[in-house]
């Protein structure tokens, strides 16, 4: 009988540590991505954050850049994208936009031609390492 009691605490402690993960995980939020080029009219190539992007899309971390808003996601967080068609990637909230809104993102692409292919979409994003405000 006692072996059972032992089987049942370390089952009930392994369901506790599942659910204490769970909780712990960011959780995905709905927003409206755009795509965005360095080298548009009244652009600098410049990112608020004041990093070069004229001839990349990513961080020096490797991360891909995005343009977001502030009040929703500070500058400097790292997140996760995930696009209409399944594909995710991690990005870092280093630059804003004019247009970019609450829920509104706008990703760094390296061609209007992908921008314009970019389109609209809805986007899930989840918070990964939120930086200060």
């Amino acid at each position: 009988e006692l072996g059972e009691k032992e089987r049942r605490i370390k089952e009930l402690e392994r369901r506790i540590e599942e659910l204490q993960k769970l909780q712990s995980q960011p959780e995905w939020t709905t927003f409206e991505a755009t795509a965005y080029v360095a080298d548009c009219d009244g652009c600098s190539g410049i990112t608020k954050t004041g990093y070069d992007v004229r001839n990349t899309v990513y961080t020096p971390e490797g991360l891909r850049v995005i343009a977001v808003d502030p009040a929703v996601i500070p500058l400097g967080s790292t997140v996760e994208i995930k696009l209409a068609d399944g594909r995710t990637f991690k990005a870092k909230a280093i630059d804003v936009g004019g247009a970019i809104n609450n829920y509104e993102i706008d990703i760094l692409v390296d061609s209007y031609d992908k921008a314009i292919q970019f389109g609209r979409q809805a986007v899930e994003l989840r918070i990964l390492k939120e930086a200060k405000r």
